[in-house]
């Protein structure tokens, strides 16, 4: 073997059996790895660090909408206090109309306060000065929007029978007789109420009002648009409002003739019914032949809570036509035309005062129905618990709490109850308020033998002016 042959061998042996190499290519590798891993953990940090970030500006963007139905309450806690002493003092109702009240309330709130273009100097310095002071974090801005919508579908709740021996029988036997409505009553009773009508029950007159509300808006949607005519061009409006009757009155209280139809609707749609009050009007989605459509059409006209006052001043064209069906579109535009005003023709509006400047309108003004049609249709409404004024009780109030991109939206509905008024005892000889019998003991007559009629001459009391209590949110939704 040649002498080159062995240097090359020797060569490749030591460098076989050099170590030094291999411990190098492995420092290597294992510094690669662990510089992969550094990076996947330092993106994995900042990653997670944002994440807790954005779920702290939700956090606080919650807390600033909750912060502003907080302010929106304490702001109807001041208006309460001034609508009750409004109304407790003549003089101060004729010269501060409480719809005056009402519109500093409606008034929107924002934080932080915008900046005027024209602020000056001083200005932009004294609100920055007052912000820098401030540890509110984010934005909040709060509206008011008064609830116009009247009718309720809870109204349509049956009364319970008062003979509960004769079950079932006895609840048809009542509704049969309500649907009927007649106007017969007994000669003492025409005597002692001057032959006035019964009261027509609650629930009669929510039912009646719901149908020719359901049929004139599919009539004009029908008319409007082809698509929606080709689809609910046979809706029965009647049946529609007896399934939803069917949905909120008590299991077994619904005894109508198309019950075994509506509750094949159900099993067939898969629905459970409630059998209870609608906690939110966006139940009417539940109901089986109520698509989105037809509840998109009707609900704004609706609300699940107690509006109890319709106010005037905030009418609708939809609210108009339910309050005067017979109503004609000239009539219509004088009415808004004299409520909100005409620009072009530089006519200012003029807002109701109350309730009796309203009818003054209706039946004399405008001469929208007569001073007789006009009585009748308000007995039927406060017989559904609704009555006419200028001012609200019911508000729909959203929230909006802003932090960075963080935006949570509160909306609730909050209700100023009216003080129920203390019922009047029957005189002798007088015929007992409705759903009273003769003689029966009350809470403010336990006897039942009720008070003296005024001596002649004298007049009657008047009655109590009407009292706010505190605000309470009845319904609360997050967005």
């Amino acid at each position: 073997m040649s002498t080159s042959k062995k240097t090359t061998q020797n060569f490749l042996q030591k460098t076989l059996r050099n170590e030094q190499g291999i411990a190098l290519l492995l420092v290597m590798g294992v510094i690669s790895i662990l510089t992969f891993i550094l990076a996947e953990f330092t993106f994995e940090t900042k990653l997670n660090k944002i994440k807790i970030y954005n779920q702290q500006d939700k956090i606080q963007a919650r807390l600033n909408a909750e912060a502003g139905l907080n302010f929106a309450l304490a702001k109807m806690r001041l208006y309460q206090e001034g609508r009750n002493k409004i109304e407790k003092d003549e003089n101060l109702k004729s010269a501060f109309p409480s719809s005056d009240l009402e519109a500093i309330l409606t008034e929107p709130f924002v934080y932080p306060p915008p900046v005027p273009q024209k602020a000056n100097i001083i200005q932009r310095t004294a609100l920055d000065e007052f912000l820098k002071k401030t540890i509110f974090n984010g934005e909040v801005s709060i509206t008011f929007n008064k609830v116009s919508g009247f009718l309720n579908p809870n109204g349509l709740r049956l009364k319970p029978a008062t003979n509960q021996g004769n079950g079932l029988g006895q609840i048809k036997e009542e509704q049969d007789e309500a649907q009927t409505k007649t106007d017969e009553i007994t000669n003492d009773q025409q005597q002692s109420q001057g032959d006035k009508k019964p009261n027509t029950p609650a629930y009669v007159v929510i039912e009646k009002k719901l149908v020719e509300t359901l049929q004139r808006l599919i009539k004009d949607k029908n008319d409007n648009d082809e698509d929606f005519h080709a689809r609910y061009a046979n809706v029965d409006s009647n049946y529609l409002v007896q399934e939803l009757k069917y949905y909120v009155n008590d299991r077994g209280s619904y005894q109508g003739s198309d019950l075994q139809e509506i509750e094949a609707k159900f099993s067939q749609k898969n629905v459970t019914p409630k059998f209870g009050p609608l906690s939110s009007i966006d139940e009417l989605y539940n109901l089986p032949s109520w698509d989105d459509a037809l509840v998109d059409l009707v609900k704004d006209r609706m609300s699940v809570h107690e509006v109890s006052v319709i106010a005037v001043n905030e009418l609708t064209l939809e609210d108009l036509k339910i309050l005067f069906p017979a109503i004609n579109n000239i009539q219509i535009e004088e009415f808004f035309k004299y409520r909100d005003g005409d620009v072009d023709k530089k006519i200012k509006g003029k807002k109701f005062k109350n309730a009796e400047d309203f009818k003054r309108v209706i039946t004399g003004e405008l001469n929208i129905v007569t001073e007789s049609e006009y009585n009748e249709r308000m007995n039927s409404l406060k017989s559904a618990g609704l009555v006419i004024d200028t001012s609200g009780k019911l508000y729909k109030v959203t929230s909006r709490g802003t932090m960075n991109n963080a935006v949570v939206n509160l909306i609730a509905y909050v209700d100023l109850p009216i003080k129920p008024q203390p019922k009047k005892p029957t005189p002798p000889g007088g015929a007992p308020p409705a759903g009273e019998t003769p003689g029966q003991a009350t809470d403010e007559d336990p006897t039942g033998a009720g008070s003296a009629a005024p001596p002649p001459g004298q007049k009657e009391d008047k009655p109590q002016p009407s009292e706010l209590l505190r605000p309470r949110v009845v319904e609360i939704r997050w967005e």
